[in-house]
């Protein structure tokens, strides 16, 4: 604990005197999530920890500026009704000590964390080392999805690929969907980076480090991560060349995913594999209990009670795996809208002002949402706040 106490101690003092780079740090530890603290009977994660010293850092240097947020108008109306959303669903759940961790990691932390940033990052020299810190993170953890995929180090026995499905890779995660809901959003938004250019990045490393997390992307085998990456190039590319150009780069795609025998075998499967079963599944049973409750939802952490009440033959999961239920039933109809609302209110700004860094933020939203439609890209400690970050760059 000393440790832990003279780590935070200095990452205070970073955050006070260099806060971009504190921001950088964060964004480039989003995995130390995984690393747990029990504090009498409070649990906690280094990334928590983290944030809440970068919290307090920047109110007690910037309290005089609090009256700045007030410019956000309308954005703040619909983050209000986000989090009462959060309280309200955490409220009325069937679970109510599994509500008040994903309503303090899911929704407070990172909602602060987007208003820490307003007040940290106020021009677009500030995300040079958060945006270069973050790849480099990126780039790492890719670096050891295809080491792991290699030498099976770490990689938990039943991704080995051993029985009907194909080998899949973790890395830090737990899962490989964990790594690929990761990666997906932060592949098109890097590509975009690299496309429409900017002196942030520097292109010949935006090059190397991109075909990096592209690979470890294709080694998760997640099919959905696959058809979000794949769209959110075309959409990148589509306004800069000629169809033709688009659309041979889109046969491009689709011939190496056919070439390569485990993509193929993975394709192959579309919706008959015992995954996708699933997830049909769960999305079947998120829709009957909507049609019970469709203001409230079940709450949040309430999907699993839900489930166990419809006496759920499959795996019983957290989520429903679509982003229109996973909001929907967890956070009700409010949490849902006030959700899409926040998106929306930042595509506007992109509309007034479609600098290359906004563009980049908007094609991770493109690649959130599609990859949503299959999976949970927001619900998990380091997806919420690389979502609160990306909202936060439209307002630079």
């Amino acid at each position: 604990m000393t440790i832990l106490a003279i780590s935070l101690l200095g990452f205070a003092l970073i955050a006070y005197f260099k806060p971009t780079f504190a921001v950088g740090l964060i964004l480039a530890l989003l995995p130390t999530y995984l690393v747990r603290f029990q504090f009498g009977a409070l649990p906690t994660t280094l990334l928590e920890l983290l944030l809440i010293v970068f919290l307090a850092v920047t109110l007690a240097k910037n309290f005089w500026r609090l009256a700045e947020l007030k410019n956000l108008g309308k954005l703040n109306w619909f983050i209000a009704a986000f989090v009462l959303a959060g309280i309200i669903s955490a409220a009325i759940s069937p679970d109510r000590h599994a509500a008040l961790g994903i309503l303090k990691a899911f929704i407070l932390e990172p909602v602060l964390f987007f208003y820490a940033l307003r007040l940290t990052l106020r021009k677009i020299q500030d995300l040079t080392t958060p945006l270069n810190l973050m790849f480099l993170s990126a780039i790492l953890i890719s670096l050891a999805g295809i080491l792991q995929y290699a030498t099976f180090i770490h990689l938990p026995l039943r991704f080995w690929g051993t029985g009907a499905e194909v080998e899949r890779i973790t890395s830090v995660f737990d899962y490989p969907n964990a790594l690929a809901l990761y990666l997906a959003p932060l592949c098109s938004f890097f590509f975009a980076g690299f496309v429409f250019g900017g002196r942030v990045l520097n292109r010949k490393n935006l090059f190397i480090g991109l075909l990096i997390m592209i690979a470890a992307l294709a080694l998760t085998y997640s099919r959905g991560a696959w058809l979000a990456f794949a769209v959110s190039v075309l959409v990148i590319l589509a306004p800069k060349y000629p169809i033709k150009k688009v659309a041979l780069a889109a046969a491009a795609i689709a011939a190496v995913l056919l070439i390569i025998p485990q993509s193929r075998q993975r394709l192959a499967l579309t919706a008959h594999d015992p995954s996708s079963e699933a997830r049909i599944d769960l999305m079947q049973a998120a829709e009957v209990r909507l049609e019970r409750n469709p203001i409230l939802g079940n709450g949040l952490a309430g999907f699993r009670t839900t489930l166990e009440q419809q006496n759920f033959h499959g795996e019983i999961l957290n989520y429903p795996h679509n982003i229109f239920f996973n909001f929907w039933i967890e956070m009700g109809a409010l949490g849902l809208i006030s959700f899409f609302a926040v998106m929306i209110a930042a595509i506007a700004r992109w509309n007034i002002n479609p600098a290359w860094f906004k563009t980049a933020a908007l094609v991770y939203l493109l690649a959130l949402f599609i990859h949503g439609l299959v999976d949970v890209p927001y619900f998990k400690n380091d997806l919420s706040i690389l979502f609160w970050f990306v909202i936060s760059i439209f307002y630079i």
